[in-house]
């Protein structure tokens, strides 16, 4: 049996990077993440504060996606799909 954490996510959004959203641990200041990808995403505002388990349904992901990323990197990173894919034959 699998025990299902809930896990208090801050999800904000980037002025740069239109449809680009980045989840971050409630408690961690966004001083905290790299250099890089605060200038990537440019000024951020909060989008959303929800409660996170590995087995939720997002819009774009899924909890486990999000939790992983947060244990890997300490944050995760929702980029919005490309028009095209290598595996699109339409163009």
């Amino acid at each position: 049996m699998s025990v299902t954490v809930n896990r208090p996510i801050t999800v904000y959004a980037g002025a740069r990077k239109a449809g680009t959203y980045l989840y971050v641990p409630s408690d961690m200041l966004t001083d905290e993440l790299p250099e890089a990808l605060l200038q990537l995403l440019g000024e951020l505002r909060v989008i959303l504060e929800i409660e996170v388990s590995p087995d939720r349904q997002l819009a774009r992901c899924t909890g486990a996606d999000v939790l992983e990323g947060i244990s890997d990197k300490g944050y995760y990173l929702q980029i919005p799909p490309s028009e095209y894919t290598p595996n699109d034959d339409s163009h």
